[in-house]
């Protein structure tokens, strides 16, 4: 199935980029490490409205997640790793979905998201 454009809405992503040394104030490292992402970029796709049950049979019973985001660009460079803004603003709030899982077939791309309870940064309990 195509995606439509009518059905598809804003959505924000910043790919993982690696990982860089923390440096103290005389610019010393200090042995910690910061996971940094690339700029985040604004599109349109398909976001669902909860998680249901073919999504769960998807991605498996075990993978915590409550929307998913399809895309027919069979080019996108999305993983696990990738952070997501759903009705938030990438420049000024901290991203409040992380993927849990990525499953690509020949017309789609199908990505799980998992709700974060952004003041702590952790899966949201399930209800």
């Amino acid at each position: 199935m195509r995606t439509v454009q009518r059905n598809k809405r804003e959505i924000s992503y910043a790919l993982y980029s690696g990982v860089t040394d923390v440096v103290d104030s005389e610019g010393n490292l200090t042995g910690e490490q910061t996971v940094s992402y690339a700029a985040p970029v604004t599109t349109r796709m398909n976001v669902s409205g909860g998680r249901g049950r073919a999504e769960i049979e998807l991605f498996g019973v075990d993978n915590p997640f409550t929307r998913t985001v399809v895309t027919d660009d069979l080019t996108t460079p999305f993983n696990t790793d990738t952070i997501w803004w759903f009705e938030a603003n990438p420049l000024t709030d901290p991203h409040n979905y992380r993927c849990t899982g990525v499953s690509r077939t020949i017309n789609q791309v199908v990505i799980a998201l998992a709700e974060l309870d952004v003041t702590h940064g952790e899966p949201m309990p399930s209800a």
